[in-house]
């Protein structure tokens, strides 16, 4: 009989034992809390840089009768400032840019004429307001976008005497197409970023954007129209415009 109390309260006790240990390693053995995902949704402002290739086309109704078309390689850097709007995987976004360019390269009309003219194009600003849908995968986003462009163009022309046997070879006729404006057009690009922590982002993007049509009237040293009896609309050197941009971005996401 002794022996038997003894074996039950041997038992009692390692049953109590177990039941403590037990419930001290759910204690100590939590599941650790689930990774955060992290989210597009926010403002955010950056810088970018990069480089491209501009396409100058000129022209003009047989005053010169020629064109050309002019390319070269430009290097640009700006601004960006935009809103990002996540629903599961998808995203959709809008967005403005400010950017600074070099110099375009110049073209020569009438190379065959006793008269040429020198022209150019400048783009020293431009700037785009496009809207962005994309795919996401955590912190990774890849994207298309596209919208609107603008560009503060000058256009410039200044013709010379192109015939060698001249003495005034290579002056200036006080003959110039000169003319400055804001030029709109389209574009649109590709683009994927990553998102380095909650704030900081950083990715690459391509552009392609065309403007209108820009022209500039010929005109004679006194202002009038160089065109014996044209209108000013066909006395014109025509330009237009198209570049080709890859650029680096960083930006930084408000939350």
């Amino acid at each position: 009989m002794r022996n038997t109390f003894a074996a039950a309260a041997a038992l009692l006790l390692a049953a109590t034992t177990a039941s403590s240990a037990a419930d001290i390693g759910a204690v100590r053995f939590k599941a650790a809390p689930a990774a955060t995902v992290y989210s597009w949704t926010g403002f955010y402002v950056g810088g970018n840089v990069g480089g491209g290739m501009a396409s100058s086309r000129f022209d003009d109704p047989c005053f010169y009768c020629t064109s050309a078309t002019p390319t070269t390689g430009f290097f640009t850097g700006g601004a960006q400032v935009g809103y990002n709007y996540q629903f599961g995987r998808g995203l959709v976004g809008i967005e403005a840019d400010f950017n600074g360019n070099s110099r375009f390269k110049g073209a020569l009309l009438g190379g065959d004429d006793s008269r040429a003219m020198n022209v150019g194009l400048k783009a020293d600003t431009s700037g785009t307001i496009r809207a962005r849908a994309g795919l996401v995968v955590d912190n990774v986003l890849a994207y298309v976008t596209a919208g609107a462009a603008w560009a503060d163009v000058r256009q410039t022309g200044v013709e010379f005497f192109n015939f060698m046997p001249f003495p005034n070879f290579g002056n200036t006729t006080g003959v110039t197409a000169n003319s400055s404006g804001t030029v709109w057009g389209g574009v649109v690009g590709i683009g994927v970023e990553y998102a380095l922590d909650s704030n900081w982002i950083v990715g690459g993007e391509f552009l392609h954007t065309m403007y209108r049509d820009n022209e500039a009237t010929i005109r004679a040293i006194d202002g009038t129209v160089a065109c014996t009896g044209r209108p000013d609309g066909g006395c014109v050197i025509r330009n237009q415009l198209t570049t080709d941009v890859a650029r680096v971005r960083i930006s930084y996401k408000f939350q």
